[in-house]
């Protein structure tokens, strides 16, 4: 076989085992980020409940470190002496967060109360983005609007969220029927991967733009004027790239000043490095 057909066949054997080993990579990333994991509900509380509360956050705005949620209040659902006793009081549901407390009322024979607004997270900075997370907490009672009795309530937390994996959990009871819940927040994986994935376009793209500018630069290779606008166009696609982060994190992140900033520079570097040689052997006029 002649020389240039065994090359040829070992390169698209070096093609092949790449394709097989990136394959491998993203199968193992995805498992790990566990991007195919479903949300499901949490509940907690008494098992023969007075009232049914169910949690359902609506968004979380890292920024500001809140998280909205609907809180919906219901009386009991079951057939029986108890559920009819529940749909005759006029309930009052007691929800505490950041040193305040949100009232939702439901009136005697009422089916459905519910009430919109925001809790405040702790424990967690959008300067970690993709890998940032966050904790709320709020305490769930549930009281006779005219006795101000506590009564036993079972509270459900709906862990779906677009672009965050929720796990809630309950604290130890602090006893006359109230509950602790903290709600556990993170980046979901998908989002993590992508925004991973993206960052590491961006190393790529920063060690192909140096290449083209050192080999340029040491006369390995010659200066020609479509590098140019390559260069240029990197430049200029990166800020683009970098905004269409999922989530829409802030300028600023520390992903950024240690990966988006430096390859920005790098592609700068290349691109005078690249032009500088250009001049200088460029033909004449």
């Amino acid at each position: 076989m002649p020389e240039t057909g065994r090359a040829w066949n070992r390169r698209l054997v070096a093609i092949a085992a790449i394709l097989m080993a990136l394959t491998a990579v993203y199968v193992l990333a995805l498992r790990q980020f566990r991007v195919a994991e479903t949300p499901r509900e949490q509940s907690f509380g008494a098992a023969a409940p007075i009232g049914e509360i169910l949690i359902r956050p609506l968004s979380v705005d890292a920024l500001n470190r809140v998280m909205q949620v609907a809180v919906y209040l219901s009386p009991r659902l079951a057939e029986g002496e108890g559920a009819a006793a529940s749909a005759e009081r006029d309930l009052n549901l007691v929800v505490a967060h950041d040193r305040i407390a949100t009232d939702v009322k439901l009136a005697a024979g009422a089916r459905l109360a519910v009430s919109t607004f925001e809790i405040g997270l702790d424990d967690g900075s959008v300067s970690a983005y993709p890998l940032d997370s966050y904790r709320a907490r709020l305490g769930v009672a549930l009281v006779d609007a005219k006795t101000a009795a506590r009564l036993p309530a079972r509270v459900t937390v709906w862990e779906g969220l677009l672009g965050f994996d929720l796990h809630a959990t309950e604290e130890p009871e602090r006893g006359g029927g109230d509950l602790d819940v903290t709600i556990a927040a993170a980046r979901s994986g998908a989002f993590v991967l992508f925004a991973l994935s993206a960052y590491g376009a961006m190393l790529v793209l920063a060690a192909c733009a140096l290449a083209i500018g050192f080999l340029t630069f040491g006369e390995v290779r010659r200066p020609e004027v479509t590098l140019i606008g390559s260069l240029a166009a990197i430049t200029f696609a990166l800020p683009a790239f970098r905004n269409a982060l999922p989530g829409s994190p802030p300028l600023g992140v520390e992903a950024d000043l240690w990966v988006f900033l430096w390859t920005e520079l790098a592609v700068i570097l290349a691109l005078a490095l690249l032009v500088f040689r250009w001049v200088r052997s460029g033909p004449p006029p």
